[in-house]
């Protein structure tokens, strides 16, 4: 059966927290950086047709009516106090334009073509939204065979089996989703979830189903700050460093969380040292083995002289309830703290209509960065499926950071 079309986001709130963030540390930073933007569909299988491909057209030209209200803008007065009235009173102002910014195409093949290019400051914030149209189209008009049967009952269960598990776990599915419909059931059903448990939902990465169903938005910042920066100044040595006195100088403490995975763990730990550590309140996770990763932390907070106990870790990398909660135990072994970003599992997790025992794929698409201001950007993740750039510069980048003893 075919599903309901679903139109653009009706709102610029509909969105990923960190975005805006990095939107602000962008402006502050970097206001005349031109960027390029490419999808990656990481599942060859993935084909649209021309009903997809029309739908997702149509939703991207509507986006230029999207504009910040008077009510959006105060809530994130009220809620997020680390964004400044300067970026604000830019956030007012701010208009999409879709039809100079963005270049979009099906092969004969089926396969999508994606390229968003234009100042950093103005086309950071379609990654997001681009992302869950994309997904938006393809259930709607290709992978149809599903439905939105059980789905409150499903979440429900899994955020009480990780509240009972002392697990404090937020939603992190907007880029991952299958469309909106889906998310706010998500976030609607975690919002409900009995107090009474030793752990506890801590928000939504959306702000606008944050602010709908009065829970906390919540996030930092993505890869593409630390790639930008890297490219820009010349450095893969020194880009994680760069980046993270960059994000400090923004957000003075506020935020303080920092991304390990961007040229590898082996070279972010090179340059996170003692003051730099200092000043975050812990690190992400978001590639490679997450067991091994907690003891590298505690070693690592060790050996520069902070106890590990006063520290966060993040994970956000594949998680289902089960994974976070041996990746909890393993923490409480080493006594560091933890929390968990799901996404795909919350936010994309069906089964076939036809057949409830089999699985309904979910999509593996992403938008990474590519170059600033022609200046090719990678990313060299703890698993080498996830590299992302152009292939000579990843060679040079790994080359780099090999020769000097900071790659795995």
């Amino acid at each position: 059966m075919e599903q309901s079309e679903e139109p653009a986001p009706q709102s610029i709130l509909d969105q990923d927290l960190y975005k805006f963030c990095m939107q602000q540390a962008v402006l502050e930073h970097y206001p005349d950086v031109v960027v390029e933007y490419g999808f990656i569909n990481r599942d060859p299988t993935m084909r649209f047709n021309h009903a997809a491909f029309e739908q997702l057209q149509t939703n991207i030209a509507r986006m230029e009516h999207i504009t910040a209200t008077n009510a959006d803008i105060e809530y994130l007065r009220q809620t997020c106090p680390y964004l400044s009235p300067e970026y604000l009173e830019f956030l007012t102002t701010f208009r999409f334009n879709p039809c100079m910014d963005i270049a979009c195409s099906l092969d004969k093949m089926g396969a999508l073509e994606l390229r968003i290019r234009g100042k950093w400051t103005q086309v950071i914030l379609y990654e997001i939204p681009l992302l869950s149209m994309i997904s938006s189209a393809y259930f709607s008009k290709v992978d149809t065979d599903w439905n939105y049967a059980g789905q409150y009952e499903k979440i429900s269960a899994k955020g009480s089996r990780l509240a009972d598990a002392a697990c404090e776990f937020a939603e992190f599915g907007t880029r991952r989703r299958r469309d909106f419909k889906t998310q706010n059931i998500v976030v609607f059903a975690l919002s409900q979830l009995c107090n009474n448990s030793p752990g506890r939902c801590t928000g939504t990465s959306n702000v606008y189903l944050a602010r709908k169903y009065n829970m906390t938005p919540v996030g930092t910042v993505g890869h593409e700050w630390t790639m930008g920066i890297a490219a820009l100044e010349g450095t893969y040595e020194n880009g994680n460093s760069l980046a993270l006195r960059k994000w400090h100088a923004t957000f003075k403490g506020s935020l303080g969380i920092a991304l390990t995975d961007t040229f590898g763990t082996k070279a972010f730990f090179a340059n996170f040292d003692h003051s730099l550590a200092s000043l975050y309140t812990g690190v992400r996770h978001d590639s490679g083995d997450p067991f091994q990763f907690v003891e590298r932390v505690h070693a690592h907070y060790s050996r520069i002289g902070i106890d590990p106990s006063t520290k966060i870790l993040v994970f956000s990398d594949g998680l289902d309830p089960e994974k976070a909660i041996r990746i909890k135990k393993h923490c409480a072994k080493y006594s560091i703290n933890c929390s968990f970003g799901i996404g795909t599992n919350f936010t994309n997790d069906f089964t076939c209509a036809s057949d409830s025992t089999r699985q309904s794929k979910a999509a593996n698409i992403v938008v990474k960065l590519l170059k600033c201001d022609d200046k090719y950007c990678v990313k060299l993740s703890d698993v080498a499926t996830k590299h992302t750039g152009n292939a000579l510069e990843v060679e040079r980048a790994q080359t780099s950071l090999t020769r000097l003893g900071l790659l795995d």
